[in-house]
């Protein structure tokens, strides 16, 4: 936090009693001689009804009793990495879940981090200080300086009932528009009043964050804030905050596996955010994140976007098989660089991705704890949450290319359009009895491409062993034939067999190609329930009537 320096320990009876730095041929010690005194007399200052906030580690003293003393949690702010290192009171402490180190560079931040850990504890703050730290580096005095004037001005916020009319009032929060436009659309449709606020910038001054969203929780007064994939909000806390602040529920509907995302906002699980999943097989590993309301809500379809039309529109689309989908080729080059992979883990991930892909268990974790244990150490050396969730996510994405390979290569005897990215190109370099087409707009081409296909070939992502995918509601909805592996999930949605086509397992996709190739009449019969089926159960106007239902359970 301060310029470069030197840090050494000094001890007596190889206990530790100063930290001494060196800087510039000047020589500091926080403490003297009565170092191991002086943190027994600062912990004596705490009071047993508050948390404790220490202004640096120091020589580990004081929060050695403080641990003790209580069960509450502790609070340390220490940035400097050469003191850290000599104390070695990162590792002493790492098992101990009541600690917890505030490390960031940015006061701000750092202040943003204290005070939700307050607000998620409901807990008042005492700091003690070790006055070296101060002495050390203007970030720790800022810090106290916020804090001290935070907790003079905390303005007070307005609430209001909720949930008193049949319609909420939804704010709706993104940082992309990634389905938003389905919801508004059905929000629109069914006159459930709502407010779209879209935090577009990746970087945005906090002040400015604050401001957005006070000022529209202020306008709108909305009985829920709901979010998608958790975009729009801050992993940081703040607008979480803020929402306890106005007493206001988020709801965030997850339609891609929340695992790769949410272990990053395990501070911020509590009852005042609702989760929404697409894949039941999820709902338990949320609840160990700590989120209580958790609830299972299918994908959809937009009714009025894929809807029936006049056959194929485009002659040139015209196939008698297509599969529409990521080879998966780039988005795992991508992840594997940002997992940074050394060792055993750097050998065998290709390996491990394809026994996790053979497996039902949803979890890269859970699934590395059962059939490679061996290899978790190595996992953990992945010292930073980003690293690991790549890891994951590359297996995921691993497993999925194999299985979508395997899929789509038992379709080439029927000579199909392949709709995707240039990575295709690559897995099938030695085939000729496929043809490339680049990647669709979801929203202004599938539409009417899906009618262009006697079938519409699907094979699940490995990040849902268990779920549908949208494409199952999309093409049927606007009068298109689909063929898709089975998963249990399903069986909740559709009547398999009448109302969608399957396929149980990859062998069976030629005779499952070739009945239906065959049979104009099946696939009418099961085009007409499937759309029959979905028209009364599967819209995203059914799916937002779902939400609102599960909402209100929650929170009135």
């Amino acid at each position: 936090m301060t310029e470069k320096y030197i840090a050494q320990v000094i001890k007596k009876d190889s206990k530790l009693q100063d930290i001494c730095i060196s800087c510039d041929n000047k020589t500091k010690h926080m403490w003297g001689k009565y170092g191991p005194r002086n943190e027994t007399k600062l912990a004596s200052e705490a009071d047993s009804q508050k948390m404790i906030l220490l202004i640096g580690s120091g020589i580990g003293v004081a929060s050695e009793i403080l641990l003790e003393q209580t069960n509450r949690p502790l609070l340390i702010l220490d940035c400097e990495e050469p003191i850290l290192a000599v104390t070695d009171l990162k590792r002493k402490f790492q098992n101990n879940q009541n600690v917890c180190w505030i490390n960031t560079s940015s006061p701000t931040t750092a202040v943003r981090h204290i005070l939700e850990l307050k607000r998620q504890y409901k807990l008042d703050i005492q700091l003690l200080t070790i006055p070296f730290y101060l002495r050390l580096s203007p970030f720790y005095a800022e810090v106290t300086k916020q804090l001290l004037k935070e907790a003079t001005t905390e303005p007070q916020h307005p609430s209001w009932p909720k949930f008193q009319s049949e319609n909420p009032r939804i704010l709706l929060l993104t940082s992309q528009y990634f389905l938003m436009g389905e919801i508004v659309a059905a929000c629109e449709r069914q006159s459930i009043p709502h407010m779209f606020i879209n935090m577009d910038a990746k970087e945005m001054d906090l002040d400015i964050f604050v401001t957005r969203i006070s000022s529209a929780i202020n306008i709108f007064r909305p009985d829920f804030v709901l979010t998608v994939n958790h975009l729009g909000v801050d992993q940081e806390g703040v607008l979480n905050t803020l929402l306890h602040k106005f007493d206001v529920p988020m709801a965030s509907w997850f339609v891609d596996n929340p695992l790769l995302l949410l272990p990053l906002y395990k501070a911020q699980a509590d009852s005042n955010t609702t989760l929404f999943t697409w894949d039941a097989d999820r709902m338990d590993s949320l609840k160990e994140l700590g989120f209580q309301n958790i609830f299972h809500l299918p994908l959809g379809t937009d009714q009025t976007r894929f809807k029936p039309g006049n056959g194929c529109s485009n002659p040139e689309w015209a196939r008698d098989i297509s599969f529409v989908g990521n080879s998966m080729v780039h988005k795992t080059a991508r992840r594997l660089e940002a997992a940074g992979l050394s060792g055993p883990l750097k050998l065998r991930w290709k390996e491990i991705a394809h026994e996790f892909g053979e497996k039902s268990e949803p979890s890269v974790l859970n699934f590395l704890k059962t059939d490679y244990p061996e290899l978790i150490p190595h996992y953990e050396d992945l010292n930073s949450p980003y690293r690991k969730l790549a890891f994951e996510t590359l297996i995921i994405w691993q497993a999925t290319l194999e299985y979508r390979l395997a899929c789509v290569k038992q379709t080439l005897n029927y000579l199909p359009m392949i709709v995707g990215d240039s990575g295709w190109k690559e897995l099938l370099k030695d085939e000729d009895t496929w043809e490339y087409h680049s990647e669709l707009s979801y929203y202004e081409d599938l539409p009417r491409f899906y009618p262009c296909s006697k079938i519409n070939f699907n094979c699940t992502s490995q990040q849902m062993k268990g779920a549908v995918n949208q494409r199952v509601f999309d093409v049927p909805a606007c009068n298109g034939f689909i063929l898709t592996d089975h998963r249990y999930q399903m069986e909740n949605l559709f009547e398999p067999g009448k109302e969608i086509a399957v396929y149980y397992n990859i062998e069976e996709i030629p005779e499952m190609i070739e009945k239906y190739s065959a049979e104009p009449d099946s696939r009418a019969k099961i085009i007409k329930a499937a759309r029959k089926r979905i028209m009364a159960e599967h819209t995203y106007d059914c799916r937002i009537k779902t939400l609102i239902k599960y909402m209100r359970k929650a929170y009135t």
